[in-house]
């Protein structure tokens, strides 16, 4: 199994620790030969594969580890800032860039882990998966690492003002209440009154959280803008922020699942997540982001030919992203692996059926972790 991992630009003319690959499995050095990469950019990172039970002779970062770090520090803020008690820029802007340095060092294993292991309230858990997904839509629509950095504080920090209101929705049952609504709708203005009170922020990410839930039709709140009117990464945030709920679901609404006779094409993919919101939301912003998802996102829960239980693990880039590996994790009579076996996708017994998604709710004790090489360990940074 391989796993990425952030070459340091001190290894560089260095000899290998271990051998290195590219993201499709392809030997780049040998063990014990020099590195020779040519870094057109030293700021930027490079990012290359190794095998798991090796990558910690370059790296030992887990970003599963950081990103349930970044999910617990971020929930302890918000208890703070319940109390009134001081909060600082740089407390929540260093999340932010926390988060983007999980989602480069391992974007399917961050995007996986945040689908499958709900840990903590559900309002932290669905901004860190939206904050995520944001990333992503950003990626795809060619921003830099400051915009996308700021798209993913603006994920983060949309809801600040009400958090609490967010876990009571996702417990209800009922239609919210008249009090609820207006809650509701003044949230997005007293996300940013609440940020403009801890001290500067990007004018992009606050825009971002003052817009995220206006429409390209005019019928969203609170300002009712319309097309452009509308910042760019507050339409970005929009779309991620309905992908993830949905993904997700609440206690009276189950998380959509999938079905493969639903999910032809990127528009058959687009319809069957986004529906009636379609009209809302900016069309190829929608279409950016399942293309970079691909039919079968990382985390995925899918069923193979011979009948084993798998999950998607890694994507292959493209025009509409494709599973390049995934694991089974039970096998055809319902015993679960110990260790997920690796499967070639395509053709014969490992091709895959069919969604499992609803198949989730059995595994809630699953170490996910060892999906993507990882593991715990008490020295993990």
């Amino acid at each position: 199994m391989l796993r990425p991992v952030v070459l340091p630009p001190a290894l560089i003319g260095k000899r290998a620790p271990c051998d290195i690959f590219n993201a499709r499995g392809v030997l780049l050095v040998n063990a014990d030969s020099v590195i020779a990469f040519n870094v057109r950019n030293p700021l930027r990172p490079t990012r290359v594969f190794c095998a798991a039970d090796r990558a910690a002779c370059i790296s030992d970062v887990n970003p599963i580890f950081q990103l349930t770090k970044i999910g617990q520090t971020f929930a302890e803020i918000a208890e703070r800032l319940a109390r009134s008690e001081p909060v600082s820029v740089r407390d929540i802007s260093g999340l932010s860039q926390a988060l983007y340095e999980a989602w480069v060092q391992d974007a399917d294993a961050c995007l996986g882990y945040a689908r499958l292991c709900k840990v903590g309230r559900p309002s932290i858990c669905h901004v860190v998966h939206a904050a995520l997904l944001v990333a992503e839509l950003g990626a795809a629509h060619r921003l830099g690492s400051e915009q996308i950095t700021s798209a993913i504080g603006g994920a983060l920090t949309m809801n600040i003002a009400k958090l609490r209101l967010h876990d009571e929705m996702h417990a209800c049952t009922d239609m919210p209440s008249a009090v609820q609504i207006s809650e509701i709708h003044a949230h997005p203005d007293e996300s940013v009154h609440l940020l403009g009170g801890l001290g500067k922020f990007d004018k992009s990410w606050l825009d971002a959280v003052g817009s995220h839930h206006e429409n390209m039709d005019g019928s969203g709140y609170f300002r009712s803008l319309k097309g452009v009117e509308i910042p760019l990464l507050a339409r970005m945030l929009r779309v991620a922020d309905i992908f993830a709920a949905r993904l997700t679901g609440r206690k009276k609404r189950p998380p959509l699942h999938w079905n493969i006779l639903r999910t032809r094409t990127i528009q058959n993919i687009v319809q069957h997540i986004f529906g009636n919101d379609q009209q809302h939301l900016d069309s190829p912003l929608m279409t950016q982001l399942v293309g970079a998802l691909g039919h079968f996102p990382p985390g995925s829960l899918v069923r193979l030919r011979n009948g084993e239980l798998a999950v998607v693990a890694r994507r292959i880039p493209g025009e509409l992203a494709s599973p390049r590996e995934v694991l089974s994790i039970r096998d055809a009579l319902g015993h679960v692996f110990k260790t997920p076996r690796r499967r070639r996708t395509g053709h014969g017994e490992s091709e895959i059926r069919n969604y499992a998604n609803d198949e989730a709710l059995r595994f809630t004790s699953y170490d996910w972790q060892q999906v993507w090489g990882y593991g715990p360990r008490s020295d993990q940074r």
